[in-house]
Parts: structure tokens; C-alpha cells; sequence
């Protein structure tokens, strides 16, 4: 038999919310990881490959080329850690807010994650700067989405066209 979210009891979707969670955030730190560290890595290779050898150096290759991977290698695992942090975060929250609201993904659901990663990001400058993160990332979202009442009007709905000889 074919088993959906609403079937579940409350320990069920207890369970199977948090696991979705705790999956979807791993994921989406790993995938922001490898990106970050692609683009770091991208990033740093020029200063790698055409930085000028330092005159004193030029002996020593090996020395010169291990600082010159470091340099690079270091960039680009802040970047990964970076971009890791922020998929995850904003990941992690779409789907913590899709299992809350008990399976429901439509705008509302990315309008209330947005504004739980602008809380989320904000969270070291105290709760006005958290309160004000929400209503800055829900609110830009918020006004993307289309919702009745935002700055862009209705969503554009689709219109059957026949033709008639």
C-alpha cells in the first residue's frame, strides 16, 4: 500500500519530519561545499598559476609552490565553509518549515524559510537584527512570489487558446 505524510500518526511525522531535516541539511551543506570550494578554487587559481616569483625564492621551487598551494587551498575551504553554511541554512529551514506546516510546500512555505534564514543569519547581532533579517528576506520574497497584494500584482495564469477555422 502507498503510504503519504498526512497518513502518518503524530510520532510518525515526528520521525520522518526530523529525518527529511536532518538529511536535506547534510545534503545541502555538502552541495554548497563542493561548490564553494569549485569557485574558490577557480578564484585562487590565477594567483597560483601567474603570481610573480619572489626574487629570493627562485632557488627554493618547491617552498615557493607549497606556499603558493596553501594560499590557494586555504581561500578555497572558506568558501566551501561558506557557501556549505548558507545552503544548509536556508536548505535545512525550507524543509524544517515544509514538515511544520505538515507537508504544505507552496509560497508561504519559502516566504516563512526565507524569513527564518534572514532571522537565522542576523542571529549574533541580537533579536532586532533577527526580527529585521525575517522581514527583509520573508518580505523580498514575499514580494518575488506574486502574492495577492504585493508590489507585482496577480500571478499570470495560463489561457486555453482554440482555433477556430
Amino acid at each position: 500500500p502507498e503510504y503519504k505524510y498526512n497518513d502518518l500518526g503524530p510520532i510518525g511525522k515526528i520521525i520522518a519530519g526530523g529525518t527529511e531535516i536532518i538529511f536535506a541539511t547534510g545534503f545541502e551543506y555538502m552541495s554548497g561545499f563542493l561548490q564553494g570550494l569549485f569557485f574558490g578554487t577557480v578564484v585562487g587559481g590565477p594567483g597560483f598559476l601567474f603570481r610573480p616569483m619572489e626574487t629570493g625564492v627562485r632557488q627554493a621551487f618547491k617552498v615557493e609552490m607549497t606556499s603558493r598551494f596553501t594560499r590557494m587551498n586555504t581561500r578555497s575551504m572558506r568558501w566551501a565553509k561558506n557557501f556549505g553554511g548558507i545552503s544548509a541554512a536556508f536548505g535545512g529551514l525550507s524543509v524544517a518549515v515544509k514538515v511544520l506546516r505538515n507537508g504544505e510546500e507552496d509560497e508561504w512555505t519559502q516566504i516563512l524559510s526565507s524569513a527564518a534564514a534572514g532571522a537565522y543569519f542576523a542571529r549574533k547581532e541580537g533579536p532586532q537584527a533577527m526580527v529585521k533579517g525575517a522581514v527583509l528576506y520573508g518580505g523580498l520574497i514575499y514580494v518575488i512570489s506574486g502574492n495577492k497584494g504585493s508590489l507585482f500584482g496577480n500571478k499570470i495564469t495560463e489561457v486555453e487558446y482554440t482555433e477556430k477555422p
